[in-house]
């Protein structure tokens, strides 16, 4: 495997930027998919890599992965900072199109994350739903206006949250993911396959079980939804265990289906 850091300058961003990636490189043949690996909130660019056996997964599936740098955006184009949801849905895919010899035909194209990062997943994949064929939120933030209604947030993260989403707090319906899905479904227009996992310690456990709910009574639109919770918290350990479970739904939805914990 070929760990590969860039360290580039972003038009979007207007600074520079890093972006990692594992590269398979030993393949005899081009890589078969790209996965787009969006990290924490307490997290960086390097984290996934640092903490986790994901270049195992990398190799096992002939897959790039590239995990992005975002800071604590949220994935979001910010009310008072930086448009890191523009640069991660056009200006990286290009950046990295550019560099590295990716597939990238939409129906081998992935995007992933955990807790903030599997905020971000969905949102890509649900603003836009024909540029990915699936996508896992580890943990994530399913519930926007939740989380920042939340009476135990700290003041400074208040004010973090606020240059995201404006002094009001007010979710816009493009950074709602109840209400990205309601459109794709309203519209019966192409979704992604979708992930969620959850640990049943997590203080996110609750919106995820609502979410799951929500996205499981949906009528049908053509599009699978899969949940699976097991017991864990908001740790590595949880998420490293479950990148497996990631991967089988990526790419073998029939391991998946095995698990008694999937619903």
């Amino acid at each position: 495997m070929a760990h590969v850091t860039i360290e580039t300058g972003s038009n979007i961003l207007r600074m520079n930027t890093s972006i990692h990636v594992i590269y398979p490189l030993e393949s005899q043949i081009p890589p078969s998919s790209t996965l787009y690996l969006l990290h924490g909130a307490g997290d960086n660019a390097s984290t996934w890599q640092r903490l986790t056996t994901i270049e195992q997964y990398a190799q096992r599936h002939n897959c790039t992965v590239i995990m992005p740098e975002a800071n604590r955006s949220y994935y979001t184009d910010m009310a008072y900072g930086l448009d890191y949801f523009t640069f991660i849905t056009e200006e990286l895919p290009d950046l990295c199109s550019k560099l590295l010899q990716l597939n990238i035909e939409p129906e081998h194209t992935y995007v992933a994350g955990l807790s903030m990062g599997g905020y971000g997943a969905l949102k890509c994949a649900l603003t836009y739903p024909e540029r990915y064929a699936k996508a896992v939120s580890l943990s994530g933030v399913t519930d926007m206006q939740r989380r920042l209604r939340d009476p135990d947030m700290p003041q400074g993260m208040v004010r973090e949250m606020q240059a995201v989403f404006g002094m009001d707090l007010l979710v816009k319906p493009e950074q709602d993911l109840y209400a990205l899905a309601a459109k794709r479904m309203e519209a019966e227009s192409l979704m992604p396959s979708i992930l969620c996992c959850c640990g049943s310690e997590d203080p996110f456990i609750e919106m995820n079980r609502a979410f799951a709910a929500y996205m499981n009574a949906a009528p049908s639109s053509g599009f699978h939804f899969h949940y699976v919770e097991d017991s864990g918290t908001h740790d590595w350990v949880f998420w490293e265990k479950h990148l497996r479970t990631a991967f089988d739904f990526l790419f073998d939805n029939k391991k998946l289906s095995e698990r008694g914990n999937a619903m």
